[in-house]
């Protein structure tokens, strides 16, 4: 009867060591998204490739990344419109990818159409961590059409 106690109290003993091990701790913290190029404000031509550069970081681990482009001659709201203005259309452009580890940068060529509406634009990337946290980073720039 003393040998099943005493191995009671161990296996109770193991248990409470074994949830203690088990504590997992949430995370809560967003990534950070920097966008390195093109710069705020930066003059973008039609017909030519924008040089997208982009890093991110995390306190754990990232996942994935978006990036979504479109027109923000509306005053500025976040969203996408379809209108054709003269031959011209208002550009709206958007990818995703995966990110790894804690720290990753993303380098895309992204082809601007000929036929883009000139004027401001958005770009917005997003940052995804492991967690399920996310946040953004929004620029704007100006897009200039030449055969306007």
């Amino acid at each position: 009867m003393k040998k099943l106690i005493n191995l009671s109290l161990v296996a109770i003993s193991l248990f409470f060591i074994a949830c203690n091990d088990d504590e997992t701790v949430l995370d809560t913290e967003k990534p950070i998204v920097i966008i390195n190029s093109p710069t705020a404000n930066e003059e973008i031509d039609s017909g030519e490739q924008m040089d997208l550069n982009a890093t991110f970081t995390d306190n754990v681990e990232l996942a994935t990344y978006k990036v979504e482009i479109h027109f923000g001659g509306d005053g500025h709201e976040h969203k996408t419109l379809n209108n054709e203005h003269e031959n011209h259309i208002e550009w709206n452009y958007q990818t995703t990818g995966v990110l790894n580890g804690q720290a990753d940068t993303i380098q895309l060529q992204i082809d601007v159409p000929e036929n883009a509406e000139e004027g401001l634009y958005h770009l917005g990337v997003y940052a995804i961590d492991k967690a399920g946290n996310e946040n953004v980073s929004w620029i704007t720039f100006d897009l200039h059409n030449h055969s306007n």
